[in-house]
């Protein structure tokens, strides 16, 4: 049946990764002194997932055309589904929209019922809105130049804010300190996602960064973006920042994606495919991610 294909638009790789966001600032919110609570953490996560779904119909529907230009089939790029099955692309968007108000709709529910601070709903509010016209007009931030800063805003800074506030119930420096490198890493997660696809986007009417850039440079701003998180890591160590967490293990864990960095810059000079190259940042940084869950998963245990 045409309609379970409406499935095979999520993109499972995704999801995780907005898992492993949000889990990463929950965590950071209980080492630094927040509580644990299973049911707000579930309603949490369950708020984003509702969101983060609603972005894969909305992003696969406004970018049909485009994908129509894709002659292989890239792990982080669209499914494709719609392109193959056109009577289900109306209800993609209904699915989108949709998941877009019921979100919001929990959203509003957690603060009023179970405490949530009014900033979880007006963050999500903000990050889902910017989810919805990143390719849907009147705004198409994609194609106005602001797709990379969109990208970057809600997976470097409002999925790990939204774990933050969820346990935490307010931001405060040590997710600040955070949120900066954590941002460079959602514009690195951006440009790795474009760059692959910098000639089919041109066609389609994309202008994006990775685009006015070129992939040479896009590569080189990766990289520089890369060591520039490595650096900020580096600093909070060398000011003993925050005792609750050792800046120097989060120095280490940075290192993996400036080696990606590296080995992707050096990789396009000597003409290795360039999706190759962005999936190594992009696993890097999955690896990343899941080394700090794990470290502050184990500081929680062991206090």
């Amino acid at each position: 049946m045409s309609t379970l294909n409406l499935f095979k638009i999520i993109r499972v790789h995704i999801v995780v990764g907005g898992f492993l966001a949000f889990s990463l600032g929950a965590l950071l919110a209980i080492v630094g002194d927040g509580s644990f609570d299973y049911a707000r953490f579930i309603f949490g996560y369950v708020v984003v997932l509702l969101g983060d779904l609603s972005t894969h119909y909305g992003n696969d529907y406004f970018d049909v055309e485009v994908d129509k230009y894709i002659e292989r089939k890239k792990i982080f790029s669209g499914s494709g589904i719609l392109v193959n099955n056109p009577n289900l692309r109306s209800l993609s968007k209904t699915i989108s929209l949709a998941l877009l108000v019921g979100s919001n709709v929990l959203a509003g529910i957690v603060v009023v019922f179970l405490g949530f601070p009014l900033a979880f709903f007006i963050l999500f509010l903000g990050a889902s809105l910017v989810g919805w016209f990143y390719s849907a007009p009147p705004l198409r931030l994609i194609s106005r130049g602001f797709g990379e800063v969109a990208v970057a805003f809600v997976t470097g800074f409002a999925i790990p804010g939204l774990g933050y506030l969820a346990i935490r119930g307010h931001f405060d420096p040590v997710f600040l300190y955070f949120a900066i490198p954590f941002t460079m890493y959602g514009l690195i997660l951006s440009l790795s996602l474009h760059a692959p696809d910098v000639e089919v986007d041109r066609i389609g009417g994309k202008r994006n960064l990775a685009i006015r850039l070129g992939q040479r440079r896009s590569f080189f701003l990766i990289l520089a973006i890369s060591f520039s998180a490595t650096v900020a890591f580096w600093i909070y160590a060398w000011q003993n920042a925050f005792l609750i967490v050792d800046f120097g293990v989060v120095v280490l864990f940075s290192i993996i994606p400036l080696v990606s960095g590296v080995l992707g810059f050096v990789g396009f000079f000597q003409k290795k495919e360039v999706n190759q190259i962005s999936a190594l940042n992009i696993v890097a940084l999955f690896v990343f991610n899941m080394l700090m869950i794990t470290y502050l998963l184990l500081m929680v245990l062991t206090t």
